[in-house]
């Protein structure tokens, strides 16, 4: 779900940002954000794709973890990780915040995809086909 807001953001802001560290923008000259169908993977740390994917396997290990140390309370996407606290306590309320994740999810990947075939058939970022969300600039 982050990613649907990552998405443009990253195209926002990944300019703006590598030039005041100094660093060459992964953006392509569209400011399309890399993807396989826009290309510009390859611009893309190398450094990047190590630390992500260790992460990714770390986070599945401990899943794999708490899964057989609690078979009997596990179910996907629990973790134990609610640092505000709102997750229900009712079972009922517990039951519409997963109905509530999953729908958010399936929004999201639904966005993610409709945003890569938008700047791939556009040949444009998304942010510079609705710039009206956009307009304070950096």
């Amino acid at each position: 779900m982050l990613a649907a807001a990552g998405w443009p953001i990253s195209e926002w802001l990944n300019r703006p940002l590598a030039n005041a560290v100094g660093a060459a923008p992964t953006v392509g000259d569209a400011d399309r954000v890399p993807s396989i169908l826009n290309g510009g993977l390859e611009n893309t740390p190398r450094i990047y794709w190590v630390v992500a994917l260790s992460f990714a396997a770390f986070i599945e290990c401990a899943n794999i973890q708490i899964r057989r140390n609690n078979p009997d309370t596990y179910f996907p996407g629990n973790l134990n990780f609610d640092p505000l606290g709102l997750y229900p306590k009712t079972e009922s309320g517990q039951k519409k915040m997963q109905l509530k994740e999953i729908k958010n999810g399936r929004l999201a990947m639904i966005a993610i995809t409709a945003f890569a075939f938008q700047e791939f058939i556009g040949n444009t970022a998304v942010i510079d086909q609705k710039p009206h969300f956009f307009e304070i600039g950096l």
